[in-house]
């Protein structure tokens, strides 16, 4: 008889360390068309297909990552310490519609509370097209699957994930060991999927529709307060040109009284500036000079006038006052260029000269 081999694959089965640790190479996932239950109670079906579920960068994506008690939402370095209890030991590998992958399992209360399959959370693209596959009808197509971490659940999505638990550890009962079938599938902002019951969904939606109205919220009280800062810098702005505006009055007012003081007339502290305007014309002018009816701007355009003839007249003064000059025996002496000029005049009265 001819000798010859036959090789027979058989799923292996969990098996415990000398630590309590639950060691097993489990199937983790399948390729095929998912359904997920909407939050309105509508189904939508998603296709896995085996170029994405057995591509070389999901598969890797696989080594290492967290095994969790339930999907706990996206797991991070910074929340890590507090889900997991265990770890996949390697990459994914096909094995026929499959994955297959080795998982070591620390904290096993879980799966001595009944948590025995498994189920994957993984972020993806979503290609929205539908189609059909083996006469079966999708809705999408899930791309670029990466695997974020393993839960332990009461029942996985992919319906033959689950621990190769001994007929000891296995319970076959549902009457003994009810698995929910009202679950619904949360999507979270990160891709992430997470299958919860329909009061849990709603839980987390209200929570979601509160955090958009908290958000849009915010987003009003930043543009209230964005306004408060834009009218404190024009009411600031208001201020400066205020205060340079007194002092330019102030200086103005000053050098008014100034005028009016100098030319003597004479005003109340509390006159307005056109009344000292007035009384200085006055006095330039003299009484007889009428105002009566005349506009601000009128009487501006004629003090201005007065101010420069009385200005005028004060330097004809000093002029006349510096050509005679007093000698020391106390009576005016004419410069010798005014007498010149007078006797040039009585020259020419005589008809001396014609000459200039």
């Amino acid at each position: 008889m001819p000798t010859v081999q036959r090789f027979d694959r058989m799923p292996l089965r969990a098996t415990r360390t000398a630590e309590g640790f639950v060691q097993d190479t489990a199937v983790l996932t399948r390729t095929g068309i998912f359904e997920y239950r909407q939050p309105n109670g509508s189904i939508r079906r998603e296709y896995r297909p085996p170029e994405e579920v057995f591509h070389a960068d999901s598969l890797a994506s696989y080594k290492g990552k967290p095994i969790t008690i339930g999907h706990p939402g996206l797991v991070t370095s910074k929340n890590a310490k507090l889900h997991t209890c265990g770890a996949c030991l390697g990459e994914g590998r096909a094995d026929g519609n499959d994955v297959l992958g080795d998982l070591m399992i620390y904290d096993t209360s879980a799966i001595d509370a009944g948590a025995k399959e498994l189920s994957n959370g993984y972020t993806l693209d979503l290609d929205e097209t539908p189609g059909e596959i083996n006469g079966e009808r999708y809705d999408a197509v899930q791309r670029n699957i990466r695997v974020n971490h393993i839960a332990l659940v009461p029942r996985g999505r992919a319906g033959n994930a689950r621990l190769n638990l001994d007929a000891a550890d296995a319970d076959t009962t549902e009457e003994d060991n009810p698995m929910p079938t009202n679950m619904v599938q949360v999507r979270l902002d990160s891709g992430l999927s997470y299958e919860a019951a329909p009061e849990v969904a709603n839980a987390y939606q209200a929570s979601q529709d509160a955090l958009t109205a908290s958000r849009s919220d915010a987003d009003k009280e930043r543009a209230r307060a964005d306004a408060a800062e834009a009218k404190l810098k024009d009411a600031e702005k208001d201020a400066e040109k205020i205060r340079q505006d007194a002092a330019t009055a102030a200086k103005a007012r000053l050098k008014l009284e100034d005028t009016a003081t100098k030319v003597g007339a004479e005003f109340k502290q509390d006159a307005t500036d056109t009344e000292i305007r007035t009384a200085v014309i006055k006095k330039v002018r003299g009484d007889s000079f009428d105002l009566t009816g005349k506009s601000e701007g009128y009487i501006e355009a004629a003090y201005d006038l007065a101010v420069a003839d009385k200005g005028q007249r004060q330097d004809a003064v000093a002029h006349q006052r510096h050509e005679i000059t007093p000698p020391a025996s106390g009576k005016p002496e004419v410069r010798q260029d005014a007498r010149s000029a007078r006797e040039r005049m009585i020259a020419r009265a005589s008809g001396e000269t014609t000459e200039d």
